[in-house]
């Protein structure tokens, strides 16, 4: 008998590794019925017996855990669910589904249901009800992704929760449950767990697409079967078919429930230059829309064919990667055809996959307009799954694609992987960035101080006696510009105080043992740097001093250990508050950790990062003491590496380095700090390289306005042109530009080499009037960076939105003499101006924003952009002050007319363990209770 049993066990094992190839999953696009002319595809084109399982796309979520239709006139009014059902009668053995989710949707909704036990049941019951009501086989999730796209740190766990609650409930009605996944092995880690989502679906339909598209800069397979031998890096090496495959087996998924994904569409790139039409060849954006799907940067199938049929396009063929592209002009597409895709097919079998599915059949050549017979793509799948087995004739296509040798740098891996576009959906739905802003409260305000609200005892205003005062100047600066020679050597000796409200000194880090240690011992401790900046603080006592506690080149590795063993962070607190207090009487401590979870660290980090702030805040706020960290910019962040709802809590003030949004390593030239979102990126990951974007992103995620500082920088970053004649944003590069004389780091000059550089050569400097931002160029030198007029608009920005100051990092890299005729500090001052600070006894230069006369030059550029390049000046007096724009002053702030005496306080009765009580004959005060303080 129990031999039997093995043996038994034995079939099925084998059984389950040889699993046949049988299972064709494919999306039907519902929109498609708005299409003109040959794209229009609707219910009664679907060929039924091309599949075993369609997936009718998309339905949606709302807010309270319910199923929700997303076009009620398609679907219902014009019976859009009822007519798909109806195809059974065409293939009774068909499997029918409904899918919901898709690009469109993000993650919030999903995120948020996940993550409650009481929005996930009424999701599930929701789901039956409504599989039930109109028909369906079964359900598809296509949530896109877990963790990401508005989604939490928790969702990976929630994600499976979900599998399982739907599981159970579709096992009692006979129903089918599969979800759709992004490909690459980077999801693993964050957005699926394999084994676990392994135990409960049906079926996993892999997105094996969308691997290169026109945001690379450089064209690229859509779907590659293989790599390039020079995709060899971390990213590069993922984005191909083969690779996602074989992460996923390898992860725990069961071969015979992986579908691998076949496009139908492939994606268009416009060329920098038709004399280069290979795969990696340099692309200045998306190619041109076709006439149905009218999305730039991708076409249907039918679209690509249209054009081939038409003639005009060169046809060749990666023997590499498997995949054909074609060019015409400037014009170069990735796409599938038979061929092709009759290889993805048979490596599917070679690899016992369950099936293939395919997205998605309406973009499919369904009338055979193009000689190949109808759904020539679909057909082709069908046939090798359930045919022969033999190949489609191989197109007379022989050109293998080459690369140049030469290999670009990818960017680091602080971000996941190429999205999936809007292709899959009709159309893109940017983040809202709208904030609404109740009316003005009509309020007599004291000299300074805070005042109730007349009418609601929890809110109050703070007043100042005007606006002069209001927003703080911070100045951050590294102790490692003291070992630069000549004059660009700054140390702490010469920061112009009067020009701060706020100084950190960069100067500090962690052992491993947690005790506070020095980044330079020589220059801090021997040669007193610590006790010269304590004397600065002791000659200006309107600033607030504060150590910065960080270094960027060191990674997470120390600080993950640390903040993950309570004892080492008890030490930590302990050493940073002797350090602030005992030693050296400092006002607070600005931390700068690159990044939690990235860079050597650990998952746990974002959660343990909460802990040690919230420890170290409890001791720093009983000393009156700052907190303030540095952070990174983007939204991006958020899932990976800060809580910022917690973080809100212990933290006085947020400096964003809002910078270095671009550089070399995106392969094309581009603002390193734009202000605004450039016109043709419309991709979620394009549109947060902006300062607009970063604020709103940080005030969305939980951050108050008022505590967010914006950083800019004192540094340039250098770009080498490939082609000096292309300078234009999105111009192709080479890499790092050569290293400026003091910082002597390639890819980056101080704003001092900067002004020093372009006075001695004929630069053209060019004002980008749609972001907001500057840039210059110099045969194949092309340079970004934050001119003075810049920081005034930033400054107005600032006022604007509300936020609570703006700081220059790296202090140290503007031009701290004045040699470049612009008076000492010129940026520095700027940021002064910029936000209409006013400084006792301050020098003209704050209220000269800029001493360079700046003519504009004949230029055939586009009305986006002003060339602005600076003429010879020999005298200072013959030059042109630019006056930053006014802004009236608001009239709400007033003195009041009467004092009020405070009666004597009233302490609470009882106190909770550890919070805020509010004073029992006094709702304006509040007690803060301490256990054992």
């Amino acid at each position: 008998m129990k031999a039997a049993l093995v043996a038994g066990l034995l079939l099925i094992s084998i059984a389950s590794i040889n699993a046949a190839t049988d299972r064709i999953v494919c999306y039907f696009g519902s929109w498609a019925t708005y299409r003109i002319g040959n794209g229009k595809f609707d219910v009664e084109d679907i060929n039924p017996n091309l599949c075993t399982h369609i997936m009718y796309t998309f339905v949606g979520l709302d807010t309270k855990g319910n199923v929700k239709i997303l076009d009620s006139w398609l679907d219902v009014s014009l019976g859009g669910y009822s007519r798909f059902v109806q195809l059974k009668q065409r293939n009774p053995s068909v499997k029918l589904m409904v899918s919901i989710g898709g690009w469109n949707e993000g993650s919030s909704a999903y995120s948020n249901m996940v993550n409650s036990d009481l929005l996930r049941a009424v999701f599930v019951e929701s789901a039956v009800t409504f599989v039930k009501r109109y028909g369906f086989d079964g359900f598809d999730v296509d949530w896109e992704y877990p963790t990401l796209r508005g989604g939490s740190v928790d969702d990976r766990v929630g994600f499976v929760k979900l599998l399982r609650d739907l599981r159970a409930r579709f096992d009692r009605e006979g129903l089918l449950l599969s979800i759709a996944t992004a490909a690459t092995a980077d999801y693993l880690r964050s957005a699926y767990d394999v084994i676990e989502i392994n135990k409960y679906v049906d079926f996993v339909n892999l997105m094996t697409y969308d691997l290169h598209a026109y945001w690379d800069a450089s064209t690229g397979a859509n779907a590659p079967l293989y790599p390039n031998p020079w995709e060899n890096g971390f990213t590069t090496s993922m984005l191909n078919v083969d690779a996602c495959v074989k992460a996923w087996l390898n992860a725990g998924m069961a071969a015979s429930k992986l579908n691998l994904g076949v496009p139908v569409f492939g994606h268009t790139f416009k060329l920098s230059s038709t004399a280069d039409t290979s795969i990696g060849a340099p692309t200045i954006g998306p190619g041109d829309a076709g006439p149905y799907t009218l999305e730039p940067g991708s076409l249907s199938y039918l679209e690509i064919c249209e054009k081939l049929t038409a003639g005009g396009y060169t046809q060749a063929f990666s023997n590499v990667q498997q995949v054909p592209y074609a060019f015409r002009g400037n014009q170069w597409i990735s796409y599938d055809n038979a061929y092709s895709i009759a290889l993805k097919v048979q490596y599917a079998k070679s690899m016992n996959l369950g099936g293939v599915m395919v997205w998605s059949i309406e973009s499919d050549d369904a009338r055979g307009i193009c000689g190949e017979g109808q759904h020539p793509i679909t057909a082709t799948v069908y046939k090798e799954v359930f045919g022969s087995g033999g190949t489609t004739s191989r197109p007379n296509t022989t050109t293998t694609s080459m690369r140049p040798s030469t290999t670009t740098t990818p960017r680091p891996a602080t971000t996941t992987t190429t999205p999936r576009p809007a292709t899959t959906t009709t159309t893109y739905r940017p983040p809202s960035i709208t904030t609404t802003v109740g009316p003005a409260p009509k309020l007599v305000c004291p000299a300074s101080g805070y005042l109730r609200d007349p009418t609601n005892c929890a809110r109050f205003y703070q007043c100042y006696p005007g606006l002069l005062r209001l927003h703080k100047v911070f100045c951050i600066l590294s102790n490692s510009a003291a070992y630069r020679m000549g004059s660009g050597k700054v140390t702490i000796d010469d920061v112009d105080a009067r020009l701060c409200t706020h100084i950190i000194y960069n100067a500090l880090s962690l052992s491993g043992t947690g005790m506070v240690k020095p980044l330079d011992t020589y220059t801090d401790i021997t040669n007193g740097g610590f006790s010269r900046y304590q004397a600065l603080c002791l000659k200006n006592p309107h600033v607030k001093c504060l150590v910065g506690l960080g270094d960027g080149a060191a990674g997470s590795k120390v600080f993950s250990r640390v903040m993950s063993e309570p004892a080492l962070r008890q030490t930590a607190v302990r050493s940073i508050m002797e350090f602030l207090r005992k030693q050296y009487q400092f006002d607070g401590l600005d931390f700068y950790w690159q990044y939690p979870v990235l860079k050597g660290g650990d998952p746990e980090d974002r959660t343990n990062f909460i802990a040690f702030l919230a420890e170290l805040s409890a001791n720093t706020r009983m000393e009156g003491l700052l907190l303030t960290l540095s952070v990174a910019p983007t939204d991006d962040y958020f899932m990976s590496s800060y809580d910022v709802p917690s973080m809100v809590r212990f933290v006085d003030y947020f400096n964003i380095a809002a910078f270095n949004l671009h550089s070399y390593w995106d392969g094309k030239t581009g603002h390193q700090a734009p202000l605004y979102v450039a016109g043709d990126e419309v991709t979620h990951h394009e549109r947060q390289l902006n300062v607009d974007a970063i604020v709103t992103g940080w005030i969305q995620a939980g951050a108050p306005a008022n505590r967010l500082v914006l950083g800019i920088t004192g540094t340039a970053n250098v770009f080498k042109l490939i082609n000096p004649a292309d300078s234009d944003i999105g111009a192709r590069t080479a890499g790092r530009g050569d290293a400026g004389p003091y910082t002597t780091t390639e890819g980056m000059m101080s704003y001092h080499e900067l002004c020093l550089e372009t006075a001695r050569s004929d630069w053209v400097t060019i004002l980008d009037r749609k972001q907001q931002a500057y840039y210059t160029h110099h045969g194949n030198l092309w340079v970004t960076y934050d001119e003075t007029s810049i920081v005034h608009l930033k400054g107005s920005y600032i006022i604007t939105r509300g936020l609570a100051g703006m700081a220059l990092f790296g202090l140290e890299n503007d031009d701290v003499r004045g040699e470049c005729g612009r008076g000492a500090f010129p940026l520095l001052n700027s940021v002064n101006v910029g936000l209409k600070r006013r400084i006792d006894d301050m020098s003209t230069e704050v209220t000269t924003p800029t001493t360079t006369t700046l003519k504009p030059t004949t230029t055939t550029k586009t009305a986006t952009t002003t060339t602005l390049k600076p003429t010879t000046t020999t005298k200072p007096t013959t030059t042109t002050t630019l006056k930053p724009t006014t802004t009236t002053k608001p009239t709400t702030t007033t003195r009041a007319t009467t004092t009020t005496t405070k009666a004597p306080a009233t302490f609470p009765l009882t106190c909770p363990k550890n919070g805020y009580v509010r004073d029992p004959s006094d709702c304006a005060v509040y007690y803060r209770c301490i256990p054992n303080g």
